[in-house]
């Protein structure tokens, strides 16, 4: 079974505009968008962290991956990827250095992306 952590965008999570990571768990049950690649094995999220927020600093993420993985070793669970959410690939202006640092420092597959459902347009159908 593939482990995944999440990498979510602390603005967004903060403001409640994507409560309770609802679209990267229906994707990932339903092997949709970037979870597609796992169609054929089992998948499961094990740990969720933030960016570290608009003004912060891109090594706040590393910390907090870092603690998590303490807290995943203790429950003996290894992570195989990283998804770095929908919310900050559409959305965040600095999403450049905050990928750049997850991969120069996590020693497991970065993925860009994790849902397919960000609205095409606002009132659009």
């Amino acid at each position: 079974m593939k482990k995944i952590v999440l990498v979510k965008c602390k603005m967004i999570a903060d403001q409640n505009l994507c409560p309770g990571d609802a679209k990267c768990f229906v994707a990932l049950g339903r092997k949709e968008g970037e979870f597609a690649r796992y169609k054929d094995e089992e998948a499961q999220i094990v740990g969720i962290v933030d960016c570290g927020g608009c003004e912060g600093n891109k090594n706040r993420v590393i910390c907090s991956l870092m603690l998590l993985k303490i807290q995943l070793n203790a429950l003996k669970e290894k992570v195989d990827s990283v998804h770095v959410g929908t919310c900050i690939m559409k959305f965040c202006k600095r999403k450049d250095d905050l990928i750049s640092a997850i991969k120069e420092k996590a020693g497991v597959e970065v993925i860009e992306g994790t849902h397919p459902y960000a609205p095409l347009s606002i009132f659009g159908d």
